[in-house]
């Protein structure tokens, strides 16, 4: 990270969950920069140089009750007096930053809260606040051209519409050649049997299509004995995450599935590393970060056939691309990457090599910085 220099420091205020390890990244790095950090988030979380204040949320509270967290927020933009206020996320987050009125407002989307293909309108609340969100912000930031344009055929002028990184990936950590034996002594029965790696960190949810996956894993089996698949919990809703490990005993190949709770982001370039193939199939999507890490660490995506990822997908040059709910296709895509060490190292390659816009962790950062003191009138 650049040194904070002589900066003229700013306050920046974000409405946001901090349960999120993109959120705890994007603050984070304003702390680091000297800027005093306020947080108003549903989950507590100490990090150093944020301050955090806690508004009452939970899933499955009526949205009116959530929509009260605008009377806290009042008090600590009052208390705070920021320069900037950030919110990540429309839904909720936005509609609770514009409701507060203040100015200037910085509105950040993610996909989910403005695709309509996720239910981004599905209730009376979100087609009416969702829009009112986006008109009060002065600047809404998207990850990805995709973004970008559903925001402005939302109604938002392109003048006000950037494009930054969600954070963005810094490459200082996910890399290729990172050496990965004690993760695979780690992980259970690896070290034994030098098996290799699928990695399905995508939310374990109907969406990403994670029972898809799971019926791979037999057919995969049959043709590379030993390959395992890592699925991360994080954040999936219990009942579902059941239902898949039942899934997985139905088809007898728990030996082969391994659930874990959680991957902490620093030791993800390690799983990346370890993996052959990095699978995302979702119905869905914005322009993930999870998938721009794996392809910084040279690992290979196999992604869903999606327009979002048009500008940095290219089928058969830096990924492989297939629809997203047919098991069989996704197996035979899997099988054809393990037993084609060529074809593997030449796509693993072309992902290290793909640079796109929003991409990198320090630029987005700094290019956010500039537009913070744009929107502020204070000057760096």
């Amino acid at each position: 990270m650049s040194s904070p220099g002589r900066l003229n420091k700013l306050r920046l205020c974000y409405v946001a969950d901090l349960r999120s390890v993109h959120t705890q990244r994007w603050v984070s790095y304003f702390a680091q920069r000297g800027h005093s950090v306020t947080v108003l988030s549903p989950t507590r979380m100490e990090l150093p140089g944020v301050k955090v204040h806690s508004i009452f949320w939970k899933p499955g509270l009526p949205k009116i009750l959530q929509l009260a967290n605008v009377v806290p927020i009042l008090s600590v933009l009052r208390a705070v007096k920021p320069h900037v206020l950030h919110a990540h996320y429309v839904r909720v987050y936005g509609w609770l930053a514009a409701l507060s009125y203040f100015k200037p407002l910085v509105i950040t989307v993610w996909g989910g809260d403005i695709l309509e293909d996720q239910g981004a309108f599905s209730d009376l609340f979100a087609r009416k606040l969702t829009p009112f969100a986006l008109r009060r912000a002065a600047a809404v930031t998207a990850h990805s051209k995709f973004l970008m344009k559903r925001v402005i055929e939302l109604g938002k002028p392109e003048s006000r519409v950037h494009m930054v990184g969600c954070p963005g990936v810094d490459r200082r950590q996910f890399k290729r050649g990172l050496n990965t034996d004690s993760l695979r002594r780690e992980l259970d029965g690896a070290a034994s049997e030098n098996g290799p790696f699928i990695l399905c960190t995508r939310l374990m949810d109907k969406l990403y299509n994670t029972e898809t996956i799971i019926k791979t894993i037999p057919l995969v089996l049959e043709e590379v004995p030993g390959t395992k698949f890592i699925f991360s919990e994080y954040a999936g809703e219990r009942a579902y995450i059941l239902d898949m490990k039942a899934l997985v005993k139905r088809l007898a190949v728990g030996a082969s599935a391994i659930f874990l709770k959680t991957i902490p982001h620093e030791r993800m370039p390690l799983f990346l590393n370890l993996a052959h193939v990095f699978v995302s199939i979702p119905d869905s999507d914005g322009m993930p970060q999870s998938l721009l890490e794996a392809m910084a660490c040279g690992t290979v995506p196999v992604v869903s056939d999606l327009p979002q990822y048009s500008e940095l997908i290219k089928n058969e040059t830096n990924a492989l691309v297939l629809p997203s709910k047919d098991a069989q296709a996704l197996a035979k895509t899997i099988i054809r990457l393990l037993r084609d060490n060529a074809l593997r190292e030449k796509l693993s390659r072309a992902c290290v090599d793909t640079i796109v816009d929003g991409m990198d962790y320090e630029v987005e950062m700094q290019k956010m910085e500039k537009l913070y003191y744009e929107l502020s009138g204070i000057g760096a």
